[in-house]
């Protein structure tokens, strides 16, 4: 039976220029996991914040168990059973978890506290979400606030449930079981809708699955009758290739050198201990290991202004630990940071502004007392151009930039710059197959031309597929170096368990 059937949606953005939903029609199934993928931009999430109310279409009509349906609000849709768990949560830190769950239906049937925090218990034990009641959100990995978040929704009853991008915010450990729990609410009658441009995660994951390019339904297919390359093709337009295409590296000068660096956070905890090595001018040097050993620790020692207890940084032989990021930057250095919503861009600025973020104040930028604005200009045309970012304007925002072309403007801007040295961290979190396969294309050239890259991410295949040298850190150690041959997914794992080279 049919749980939800778009009917002829369409949807344009005037302000914009975007037509983000054209005339799209295609039915998701009772108790299916159905997966809706495509590229940053394709239209998924506006598609789904109109099944969720957040959104009016502009024609079309969504039907749900076969009935028309007018989805003026989010409280219309949950009192049709659909609920949606956005990819940045709406919780209250200071509330427990219990709390958050049942903000806003308190008074429901609920005799006292004890009987709120046993509902909650009983709730995420039977979903196979088990989590704690009274643990404060504030203090919860991102994982248990994920699973808040569904609960919210179970709490009210939703029987279609919405999750934009849920792998996003995991860990790769985290990433199974959370698949594991969708599949089992699934098989207890529950609809799920999967937004994903992760294609091993929804092969994993959907029964079916629906592709979207440019705010069109390109087709829907079955799991058993189609396979990953199809997919991104689908997504894409054109053949991807997944294996990134590079020649043997040649190694240069020694562009930074870290010699027995320890950190300590500010309640004395050892982040990083006699951390030593070394990025070479055109190498990729990745560093692996599970989120939270220390690798976040030396990046904003080596990129921004966190101070060392020990040790020393250099930069092309100069002392830069404890320096102003401007003094790096003035040095040679480039930073791609982990967040690009918060940290990589100004989202409130215009592209113009974000095209010189942290080099307004160099020569290049300046005309006497004032910024060269013809000079900027012409320089943020070129970056739009040169680097492909689909729906850019020199005068427009970058907030209604998707998130892939949002990477390629803070990409486009460090490397503007012409660096000695590039830091990358986390470049493809939440992008989709094309735009990972731009930016790892991007990295290349970089190194070929002889920039010193240095590589953090959790995925591996990406430290896999870009790095010449790889460093593995446990713990707040350096657990070893790989090189050639030696760079592969079992010697990396040991090493990201805290088996050094020695011990094996």
């Amino acid at each position: 039976m049919e749980a939800i059937r778009f009917d002829h949606i369409s949807k344009y953005y005037p302000s914009t220029g975007v037509q983000a939903s054209d005339d799209i029609s295609f039915s998701i199934e009772e108790g299916e996991i159905h997966a809706i993928c495509g590229e940053n931009g394709a239209g998924k999430s506006t598609l789904m914040n109109i099944l969720f109310g957040l959104e009016k279409p502009d024609s079309g009509s969504v039907f749900i168990r076969g009935a028309e349906a007018a989805i003026r609000s989010p409280s219309d849709a949950i009192s049709m059973g659909i609920g949606m768990v956005h990819q940045h949560f709406m919780l209250v830190d200071s509330f427990t978890a219990a709390e958050n769950v049942l903000l806003g239906i308190e008074d429901k049937g609920f005799l006292n506290k004890s009987s709120e925090r046993e509902y909650v218990r009983k709730l995420s034990e039977d979903a196979g979400m088990p989590i704690d009641p009274d643990a404060p959100v504030y203090a919860l990995p991102v994982g248990q606030l994920q699973r808040i978040e569904i609960l919210k929704m179970l709490a009210r009853n939703v029987k279609i449930l919405i999750l934009d991008e849920p792998t996003a915010v995991l860990t790769p450990y985290e990433v199974g079981p959370f698949l594991e729990t969708l599949r089992k609410l699934a098989d207890s009658g529950h609809t799920v809708i999967f937004i994903s441009h992760k294609l091993q995660e929804v092969m994993d994951a959907a029964d079916r699955i629906t592709v979207m390019r440019q705010g069109k339904v390109v087709g829907t297919k079955e799991k058993k009758d189609t396979s990953i390359p199809e997919l991104a093709d689908m997504m894409v337009g054109r053949k991807v290739l997944f294996e990134v295409e590079k020649k043997p590296s040649v190694p240069g000068d020694t562009i930074l050198e870290l010699k027995d660096v320890t950190m300590r956070s500010h309640r004395g905890r050892l982040l990083a201990d006699k951390v030593s090595f070394s990025v070479r001018a055109g190498e990729i040097y990745g560093i692996a290991g599970v989120s939270g050993n220390g690798q976040e620790a030396l990046i904003s020692a080596i990129a921004e202004d966190a101070s060392i207890e020990s040790g020393s940084i250099l930069l092309n032989g100069k002392e830069i630990s404890g320096h102003k990021i401007a003094e790096k930057r003035a040095l040679g250095m480039a930073y791609v940071p982990e967040d690009r919503m918060t940290t990589g861009l100004n989202m409130a600025a215009d592209f113009l502004d974000n095209s010189i973020i942290g080099f307004q104040d160099s020569s290049e930028m300046n005309k006497g007392l004032f910024l060269n604005r013809e000079h900027i200009t012409e320089r943020a045309g070129k970056m739009i151009d040169d680097y492909q970012i689909r729906g850019a304007s020199v005068d427009g925002s970058v907030s209604a930039l998707s998130g892939g072309n949002m990477q390629k403007v803070v990409l486009a801007r460090e490397l503007s710059a012409s660096p000695c040295l590039l830091i990358v961290d986390q470049p493809t979190r939440g992008l989709d197959v094309g735009s990972i396969e731009f930016v790892h294309r991007m990295l290349i050239r970089e190194r070929d031309k002889g920039v010193a890259i240095l590589l953090l991410s959790v995925e591996l295949d990406e430290i896999l597929s870009l790095s010449d040298r790889v460093g593995v850190m446990c713990r707040g150690v350096l657990q070893g170096e790989l090189e050639g041959s030696d760079i592969n997914e079992h010697s990396i794992a040991m090493l990201m368990v805290g088996e050094t080279e020695e011990g094996r």
